[in-house]
């Protein structure tokens, strides 16, 4: 499948968007606000390319985008956008649905983004249970709790991630972005998790585990190597926006 600058006016779309080289070194994020204003706070092109091409919870991993240029990853932009007046009077969960592809159509309009899928081998990583019968220290069955509540949300900063109820799938998400590589997940897990996981980015660090010690150490989880053959998004061909 081909994806190219232009889109019918049946794609969603931001009805108003600001894009402007950003100018400081704040923690990168992206999220809704009230009233359907968007904002993306010091984001880098390349992962804003990973946002508008997620399947459900996840975003594509490093490793499942090639062609992309290296500015995509070194420039950083701050967006602010807004959706029409009746999408962001829809159910929150349903607006934040439609994100990757608002996100997408902003691409293509403004970054002039073309991209196609097309089958090849990657190398993958597999998550395991270790222990079948028992959990780790720090990962347990957890009862539903509101997302709405800020106690509630996952907190994700750099070798830290720690969240109550949330879904195995979404945790596979998170997991694929940290580990430079889209995890499968085979631990045959299903339902909410409290999840505590701490580990060192630093691979010579000394005073914490890697993510790959982390995860058996705290979790009784285990990540395996392997390739398989996967869908990637080729990038043909993006530009920088003009600021406005």
């Amino acid at each position: 499948m081909r994806y190219g600058p232009a889109c019918s006016s049946h794609c969603p779309h931001f009805e108003v968007a600001s894009i402007k080289p950003s100018v400081g070194d704040g923690f990168p994020g992206v999220a809704f606000e009230p009233g359907g204003r968007f904002r993306a706070v010091n984001a880098d092109v390349f992962s804003l390319i990973a946002l508008s091409f997620a399947q459900g919870p996840r975003a594509l991993s490093p490793s499942e985008i090639v062609g992309a240029p290296d500015w995509t990853r070194t420039a950083h932009y701050d967006i602010t956008a807004k959706v029409s007046d009746a999408l962001a009077a829809s159910d929150p969960l349903e607006l934040s649905a439609k994100l990757p592809a608002l996100v997408r159509t902003l691409l293509q309009e403004r970054f002039k983004l073309a991209a196609h899928r097309e089958p090849r081998e990657l190398q993958l990583y597999v998550l395991h249970a270790v222990r079948k019968d028992a959990f780790g220290s720090k990962f347990s069955r957890a009862a539903s709790c509101d997302q709405s509540r800020a106690e509630c949300r996952p907190s994700v900063t750099v070798g830290h991630i720690t969240a109550h109820s949330m879904p195995i799938e979404q945790f596979i998400a998170i997991l694929s972005l940290n580990a430079g590589r889209t995890v499968i997940d085979e631990t045959v897990l299903q339902g909410l998790f409290d999840i505590d996981l701490e580990w060192s980015p630093d691979q010579l660090a000394a005073d914490k585990p890697s993510l790959f010690g982390a995860l058996e150490e705290q979790l009784g989880l285990k990540l395996e190597a392997t390739r398989r053959p996967a869908d990637v998004l080729v990038v043909d061909h993006v530009e920088r926006p003009t600021p406005d």
